[in-house]
Formats: structure tokens, sequence, C-alpha cells
């Protein structure tokens, strides 16, 4: 035998490693990393939670009993429509059967595209490298409560997390206006991808976005909601109007200051819930506070500080806000995964972004082994140790003159070299 040859198996040909495989080791790691995360998604298909039970089965059969599409006419759901349009299509795909798979497959695609976004950011990260953006991907497919939500829970926090997750990644590119438009579609799925705002009152105070980019998020989001005012939903009906669902998700919650969220309000007394619009005002004089800081800051909007804001803006503002719920951190613990990977001294953010995440969900699914508080003081210690570092880089970031003038972030040379680096690679 010479070299590292190996042996010909008696009666048999050597074994021959297929030359594209050889050569792109990356397509192999990702897709048996794909197959790995269907396969452990699949046993947790039968499990029913009280949420498919209570509500979106009923959804289900609604859609079904009613001409699927054509129910869209009808105030049945709380949720958003663009989400009812793909349940609607999933009925019609499948006849009305298989309910339950049909729902959590749903969510299960958009973890996909959800790990796909994630591995483009790092791609921005990491030019010369196929393999590490797809080991953001798999890190994102195996996250727990990625697992967790979709496949075992039914719940569809993946969807307008993949397009805030793309959001990210075209405002890292430099391609603002389909970073708004990506943004537009998160929040026509659901209301808390407003959780991603902050950030953009952050870049828009160091002039990194441009302000009317902002007007494409509320037309995409307008645009989404056409097809069920066609088919007869009213707009601006109190009481069914698709303008004011988002409204009516607010007012009906129960009267709790914290639905199963490990935040800030997980001490306060239940008698303090007719407080809750000045806590709400309160949070957000806080970022406001947080974005005159930024523009009083001479750095310059880098990507990596770009995914510093980001993860601090997702993470902060369920922290601070009253009444969210337990999957309400889900953007956070993917995007602590981005920001480890640009920066591997942060790999503690997602370990303690998701043990706190998990600690919620084990409480929803009844089984609580640490105490929810355990998680609130976790994911305040988080974002006391995430704004020292924030503010420290503000402080430290290059000052002097810009390689574009007076317009720093995205639009600079920096960001945009990033994004040309990361297309050509992918070309």
């Amino acid at each position: 035998m010479k070299g590292n040859a190996l042996p010909t198996p008696p009666g048999g040909k050597r074994f021959a490693v297929p030359e594209a495989v050889r050569r792109r080791p990356h397509l192999l790691l990702g897709a048996a990393g794909v197959l790995a995360a269907l396969a452990v998604r699949y046993p947790l298909l039968p499990f029913v939670s009280s949420d498919m039970r209570t509500y979106l089965t009923p959804w289900w059969a609604f859609l079904v009993e009613n001409g699927y599409f054509a129910a869209l006419q009808h105030d049945f759901s709380n949720y958003s429509v663009p989400y009812l349009y793909l349940l609607a299509a999933a009925a019609f795909l499948t006849g009305g059967a298989h309910s339950l798979a049909a729902i959590k497959i749903i969510s299960i695609v958009f973890d996909f595209v959800l790990a796909f976004f994630v591995g483009k950011c790092v791609s921005i990260r990491y030019p010369e490298s196929k393999t590490i953006p797809v080991a953001a991907a798999l890190a994102t497919l195996f996250a727990p409560t990625v697992v967790a939500n979709g496949a075992l829970w039914g719940q569809a926090d993946a969807i307008y997390t993949a397009f805030l997750a793309g959001c990210l990644y075209f405002l890292l590119a430099g391609r603002q206006a389909w970073a708004f438009a990506a943004f537009g579609l998160a929040f026509s799925f659901k209301l808390q991808a407003l959780f991603l705002a902050p950030a953009f009152l952050w870049l828009l105070a160091k002039k990194a976005v441009h302000w009317r980019c902002f007007l494409l998020s509320p037309l995409v989001w307008l645009v989404t909601l056409l097809p069920a005012w066609f088919l007869g939903r009213p707009l601006g009906d109190l009481r069914d109007g698709l303008l004011t669902i988002y409204p009516r998700q607010i007012v009906e919650f129960r009267p709790r200051l914290a639905l199963g969220a490990p935040n800030l309000y997980q001490w306060a007394p239940r008698d303090w819930h007719d407080w809750y619009p000045l806590f709400a005002v309160l949070a957000a004089a806080l970022l406001a506070a947080i974005a005159v800081a930024v523009r009083r800051s001479r750095a310059r909007i880098t990507p990596e500080l770009t995914v510093l804001l980001a993860t601090f803006s997702v993470l902060l503002a369920p922290y601070i806000l009253p009444k969210m719920h337990d999957r309400y951190f889900f953007p956070a613990d993917v995007f602590a995964i981005v920001l480890a990977f640009y920066r591997p001294c942060a790999w503690y953010v997602p370990v303690v972004v998701g043990s706190a995440s998990s600690i919620a969900y084990l409480r929803y699914l009844h089984a609580e082994v640490v105490p929810l508080t355990w998680g609130a003081v976790l994911l305040g210690v988080l974002v006391a140790v995430l704004a020292r570092r924030l503010f420290a880089d503000l402080q430290a970031a290059p000052q002097g003159p810009r390689p574009n003038g007076d317009v720093p972030g995205p639009r600079n040379e920096t960001m945009r070299t990033a994004g040309r680096n990361a297309r050509a690679r992918n070309r």
C-alpha cells in the first residue's frame, strides 16, 4: 500500500469520494446537517400542545369547513393574515387532512429559511470561508428553542424571525431597501418584529440608514393585507378589521405584567398591571436614550457593531417591556448565534439566552426544572454585560474621517466591501 491510499476490499472497488464533495466539504456538512435536523424534528411531530389544541387545530377546521381561502373573509383567528394564508394553503394542498403535521411543517420549513439567513449573515464576516457559514446555519437548526418552537410546540416564531434575519443580512450587505422590505414582511407575520426596531432607531441616529427606506416596511405590510381585503374582510373595523389585529392582540392578554417571559416583571406584583402603559413609556424612553448615546459617539457603524446593536435590541426590548410571553426571546436566541460567530469571545451569549428561553419553554410544557426568576436573572446579567460592551465599543471604535463623507454604516465603503465580498464568494 503506497502513501495514504485506501486498500481495495476483496472482490470490490475502492470507495472513491466524489470530486465535488472532496473539493467542497461544506456541501457534505450541510447535507448531513439537514438530514440530522429533520431526523431530530420527526419524532416531535405527534406531540399536541395546548396551543395546538385550543387555537391552531380549530383554525384549521374553520378553514376546511368554510372553503379554505374563502374563510379568510371572516375573523376567526387572532393571528395576522399572512400566517393564515400559509395555513389555508397547507389545508388546501392536503385536502384538510393531517392538520397536526401540516401546521408544524410550515414552521419547520421556516426553520431552514432562518438557518439560511443566519449563514448569509455570517458569510459577511468570513467571506473566504464556506464552512463557517454552514456551521452557523447548523447551530441555528439545532438550537433547543428553534427545534422546540415549531416541531414540538407548533408555534410560528421562526417565520417572522427568518425575515428579521434576512433584514439583518441585507443591512450588513448594504442593501437597505431589501432590509426594510424584509422587516415589513416580518412585521406582517407578527407584532414582535418590532423588537428589532430600536436597532433601526440607533442606526438612524448615526445616519447609517436612510429615513426614506422606513416607508417600505408599512407599505409591504399593507400589501400583505390586500388578499384578505379583496376576499371581503374589512380594513379598519375595530371589531374584526385587518388594521386592528395587533391592537386587539395587546388588549386581549390576561391582566399580568409578565406572561411567562423571563424578564424584569417577574418580580412585579400583580396589582401593578394597571400601570403597564407607564412601564411601556419608560421602556421606550430608555431605548430613545440609547439612541442619543449612539448619536453622540464618534463610532463608525461596522458590520460587527451592527450585529451587536441588533442583538442587543432584540434582547433588551422584551426584557424591559411589559406583557411579554414565553416565546418572545426567540429572535434573541437566533441573533445571539450570529453575534457569537462575529465575536467568538461572546460564545456565552447564545448559551445564556438559550438557557433562559428554555426555562420558559419547559415551564409552559409543564416540566419546570428551575424557577422562571432564574431565567430573568440570567438575562438581566446578560443585558448589563452587553450594554457595557456596547458602550465600550462606541467609545473605542475608530475615529477620524469616515471613508464616505458623513454617511457611515451600511452605506459606507466598509459595509459595501463586505457585501461585495460575500456575494462574489457565493457566485
